[in-house]
């Protein structure tokens, strides 16, 4: 791994780029998919597309960053983003195309975050694990935040979705420093003595503390993803404006990344284990207080808390299951927690809609509430220390 004053520096930009061109392509690509004339269950199948790559590819992932290092999992990464940008630029009025360029992000995607998180961990042994990811998740939220902007491109003449050619062609751009940035990190993983042989992913989940680390991972960004789909929804019951919703949305976002960056503060005053707890518990109390029928002022100030708890808890459970990894399976055991997230990123929403058939979008908000209670105890393995 990159070390010295370079690392972070390159840290940053690959991070936030690779956010960009997630947060961009992908609705775009949805978009396009309604602009040819299908429906959602095409848009469906674009987003079963994106999460499948890390279900298939996510212990060879991991594998390869512990045997040789992060530079070759970030370079494939970045291929793989370049030439998902590629193809969605060739391929805007092409459905199978576009399908094509969703799995080539997803690849990209996974390769590229699962070498991040473990160069992170590998630089911060002993320097604080919690707050070493508080700051890492901090970046990708930046990138985040920045990656929707491309959407305000105007549509082409006689048409009403973001043009997906000039969004691609930046996100191209984007994907190319990416690969450039990669070469700048390790190319060889420290070999690890006394290390025989190798950890089958289900011994690796067998591990004490492991699923439930993995559980609160996953439920929590769920719950993100949920909140992103289903405020809308909420809004438009309610006759509440547009605008409303962005305010909202931009208050969770805003104190998600005001968490991450006092999560150090916030361990030494609670403990990782209470911290953990509380912030589960609160996000799960808060998403139930969104179906309350309650002034847009509160609205707002609920998914204030919600972002805050919520953005707690991702640094934290990363830490969490890189501890608890075994030597030299710290990116297998990174890969299997994004493929978790990504597992629960396609059951969770599925559940909701199954939710909103009986009780509406109180229902769906209830129903992830209730998975973030049971985030809440399954939080209650983990140790207050790092080491």
């Amino acid at each position: 791994m990159t070390g010295g004053r370079a690392f972070w520096p390159l840290l940053v930009v690959h991070a936030i780029l690779v956010q960009v061109v997630s947060y961009a392509i992908r609705p775009a690509l949805s978009y396009a998919v309604l602009e040819l004339g299908y429906g959602s269950a095409w848009v469906a199948v674009v987003a079963a597309m994106f999460a499948l790559p890390p279900l298939i590819l996510a212990v060879a992932t991991g594998r390869l960053v512990d045997r040789v290092g992060e530079r070759p999992s970030m370079v494939i990464g970045g291929v793989a983003l370049t030439a998902a940008s590629a193809v969605a630029f060739a391929g805007s009025t092409r459905l199978p195309l576009l399908i094509t360029a969703t799995g080539l992000l997803g690849i990209g995607i996974v390769f590229s975050m699962v070498a991040e998180q473990s160069a992170v961990a590998g630089r911060a042994r002993g320097r604080g694990m919690d707050a070493a990811f508080g700051g890492y998740t901090f970046i990708t939220s930046l990138g985040q935040g920045l990656g929707p902007l491309l959407l305000l491109i105007p549509p082409v003449p006689g048409g009403n979705a973001p043009p997906l050619a000039p969004i691609a062609a930046v996100c191209g751009l984007a994907s190319l420093v990416t690969l450039a940035v990669s070469f700048g990190f390790g190319s060889q993983a420290a070999p690890v003595p006394g290390v025989r042989g190798r950890w089958p992913a289900r011994r690796l989940l067998a591990l004490p503390g492991m699923y439930r680390a993995l559980l609160v991972g996953a439920l929590i960004l769920a719950s993100i993803d949920v909140t992103l789909a289903y405020l809308p929804a909420l809004a438009h019951g309610r006759g509440i404006a547009p605008a409303w919703v962005t305010a909202m949305l931009a208050a969770r976002s805003l104190t998600q990344m005001v968490s991450r960056i006092y999560l150090r503060h916030l361990v030494r005053l609670l403990g990782r284990r209470r911290l953990t707890v509380v912030a589960c518990a609160l996000s799960a109390l808060t998403l139930c207080g969104l179906t309350l029928p309650v002034p847009v002022a509160v609205l707002i100030a609920l998914t204030a808390v919600y972002g805050f708890a919520a953005g707690v808890c991702q640094p934290i459970t990363m830490g969490w299951v890189t501890q608890l990894a075994p030597s030299g399976t710290r990116g297998t055991v990174l890969s299997l927690r994004i493929a978790g997230n990504r597992l629960a990123q396609t059951l969770i929403p599925a559940l909701g809609g199954a939710a909103a058939t009986a009780g509406g979008v109180s229902g769906v908000l209830m129903m992830t509430g209730a998975t973030l209670g049971l985030a809440a105890w399954s939080a209650g393995a983990i140790p207050d220390s790092e080491t």
